[in-house]
């Protein structure tokens, strides 16, 4: 998450490295360093003459260096590649261009690749590895690191949130950092005064489907069959009903693979990587799984399935079966 300051402070002391190679799953942290550099860029340039951005598929690493080499009159120049399949197999020598350009970078040149995801194994990454920079772009992933990123997004629009209100923000509008960047643009733009309260987020913020959805399996631990219906019945306003059985299968399996963890001594620290969650959700799922038993979860997934065959053999309509199979888990 701490990525961008490693760009911030690179652009600030004049410390960019000549080739990187950025990747990783928040795209949107990514997008925001690249405008951080481009900005650096247009600043001694504002016809942006000295951008390029090309793509990795089209074209060839022959011609990116030979683009790299290009001396720009108007101070230096920045190479963003996209999309670069370098990391596939059968590259063979055509990659061959690259090595022979990260022994000797044009120093009039910021070249940076993109990608999503990596082979740490290839000789692209580890030649780069050795000669250049390499930064992987995260989402936060402990609620701690969630609460530091909100603080300073409010910090930047001038406004604050009290720790409950932080705590609801980052739940009702789902822990993506995209989605929840424009939102609080929104709420900048529309909230009058500095402080932003609860009820300006639950009038502004459109409430994610996995909030919902997690609402859902709390009115189910109460037995709350006509506020769980009202939760599914929210959920299926926002998405199609076998994506919604979709979620609550998930869910449930996730729950039954944390019971399973309780009964074997294991504690949350180990739901991350065992259930292939992030920490913030294992804690969620943590708590729940303690509510509900083994028998109840092996039950429900059960429901999930016999509501799957039925609604895909049009047994009945979707979002019926849907609520009856809801009813049964608050009467289990």
């Amino acid at each position: 998450m701490w990525e961008i300051d490693q760009v911030r402070q690179g652009i600030v002391k004049n410390q960019i490295p000549s080739v990187n190679l950025w990747y990783g799953e928040e795209r949107f942290f990514i997008q925001e360093a690249l405008q951080l550099l481009k900005n650096s860029y247009l600043a001694q340039d504002p016809s942006g003459s000295g951008i390029e951005i090309l793509s990795g598929k089209s074209t060839g690493p022959e011609q990116i260096v030979e683009i790299a080499n290009t001396v720009s009159f108007f101070g230096g120049k920045l190479i963003i590649v996209e999309d670069i399949p370098y990391f596939q197999d059968g590259q063979g020598d055509a990659l061959e261009p690259f090595f022979a350009y990260f022994e000797n970078p044009n120093p009039g040149t910021c070249l940076v690749f993109l990608a999503q995801s990596v082979n740490r194994g290839r000789k692209f990454f580890k030649a780069i590895e050795k000669k250049g920079s390499i930064l992987e772009f995260g989402s936060p992933k402990r609620q701690q690191e969630w609460s530091a990123w909100l603080d300073r997004e409010l910090a930047a629009r001038g406004k604050t949130m009290k720790p409950q209100v932080k705590a609801l923000f980052l739940e009702w509008g789902g822990h993506q950092v995209g989605a929840l960047s424009q939102e609080l643009d929104k709420l900048a733009l529309f909230v009058e005064g500095k402080e932003i309260r609860t009820e300006d987020v639950r009038s502004l913020v459109p409430q994610a489907v996995e909030a919902t959805v997690f609402e859902l399996l709390d009115a189910v631990a109460a037995r709350s069959a006509k506020e769980a219906v009202q939760k599914l019945q929210q959920v299926l306003r926002q998405e199609h009903s076998l994506k919604v059985l979709t979620l609550l299968s998930r869910q449930v399996r996730l729950l039954l693979g944390a019971r399973a963890m309780r009964q074997q001594g294991r504690g949350v620290e180990e739901a991350p990587r065992l259930l292939g969650i992030k920490p913030y959700e294992a804690q969620k799922i943590w708590q729940k799984a303690a509510q509900l038993t083994w028998e109840q979860l092996s039950w429900a997934l059960r429901e999930c399935l016999e509501t799957d065959v039925a609604i895909k053999t049009g047994k009945g309509e979707p979002e019926f079966l849907l609520e009856l199979m809801v009813v049964k888990f608050c009467e289990m």
